[in-house]
C-alpha cells in the first residue's frame, strides 16, 4: 500500500510540474500584452525567455561534458546543437554585423563538434542511446517535436489567412507560434537539467569498477 501511495504521489508531482511548464508560455504572453504593451515581438518576454532557456540547456550539457568522461562526446554534440539554436534565435542581433551572419558561427560550431566527437564516435553513440532511453530523452523528444514541427506548422501564414481572411492580423499568428516555441524550449530545458543532474550524481563506470575490485579491508578483532 505504501508503494502504491508513493507511486501515486510521484505521478501527481510530475503532473503538477508538467502543468507549471504548460502555464509558462501563456503567462509570459499575458505579461507581454498587459504589462509591457508589446506584441510578443523579438524583444518580448516570450522571446527573451526562449533564449534564456536555451542558454541554460547549453550550460547544462557543458557541465555534463566537464563532469562525465563517458558522456563527453555526446554532451559536446548536444552543447553544440543548442548553441546553434541559440545563435539562430539571436539572428536579429547578429544581423547588425551582416545579414545572415548567424550561419557562419553555426557552421564553425557544427564542424568543430562533429570533428571532436568523431574521435570516439562509439562513445558518442552510446551516450546518445543512454540519453534517449531515459525519461529525460522522451521529454526532450517532445520538446524538439513541438519546436521543430508543430510550431512551424501552426505558424503557417496560409493557415491563418485561410482561417481569418480579411480579419487576419499577423500578431495573432506570431503569438501562437512563439508561445508554442517557448513550450518546446521549456520541455528541452526540463530534460537537459534533469538528465544532467541525474548523470552527475551517478558514479562513473570506472569508479564503480574500482570500487567493485577493491579488496575488502580486515577489521581488527
Amino acid at each position: 500500500m505504501k508503494d502504491n501511495l508513493r507511486l501515486l504521489l510521484s505521478h501527481l508531482g510530475r503532473t503538477f510540474l508538467f502543468g507549471l511548464m504548460m502555464a509558462v508560455p501563456p503567462l509570459l504572453a499575458w505579461l507581454d500584452i498587459h504589462w509591457f504593451g508589446n506584441a510578443v515581438g523579438e524583444w518580448s518576454l516570450v522571446e527573451l525567455t526562449q533564449e534564456g532557456f536555451l542558454a541554460a540547456s547549453i550550460a547544462a550539457f557543458a557541465r555534463l561534458a566537464m563532469r562525465r568522461a563517458d558522456d563527453r562526446p555526446f554532451a559536446v554534440l548536444a552543447t553544440a546543437l543548442f548553441a546553434c539554436m541559440f545563435l539562430r534565435e539571436m539572428d536579429e542581433a547578429l544581423d547588425l554585423i551582416a545579414h545572415g551572419f548567424w550561419k557562419y558561427p553555426v557552421a564553425v560550431l557544427v564542424a568543430g563538434a562533429l570533428a571532436w566527437a568523431s574521435r570516439d564516435w562509439r562513445m558518442a553513440v552510446q551516450g546518445l542511446v543512454r540519453f534517449l532511453a531515459s525519461r529525460a530523452g522522451t521529454v526532450m523528444t517532445i520538446g524538439l517535436v513541438l519546436l521543430l514541427f508543430y510550431s512551424r506548422l501552426i505558424g503557417m501564414t496560409s493557415l491563418w489567412t485561410g482561417l481569418l481572411g480579411e480579419q487576419y492580423i499577423r500578431v495573432f499568428k506570431n503569438t501562437i507560434e512563439e508561445t508554442t516555441e517557448l513550450l518546446g524550449y521549456t520541455f528541452i530545458l526540463a530534460a537537459s537539467v534533469g538528465y544532467v543532474a541525474q548523470r552527475v550524481r551517478e558514479p562513473s563506470a570506472a569508479r564503480r569498477g574500482s570500487q567493485d575490485t577493491q579488496p575488502l579491508q580486515r577489521h581488527p578483532l
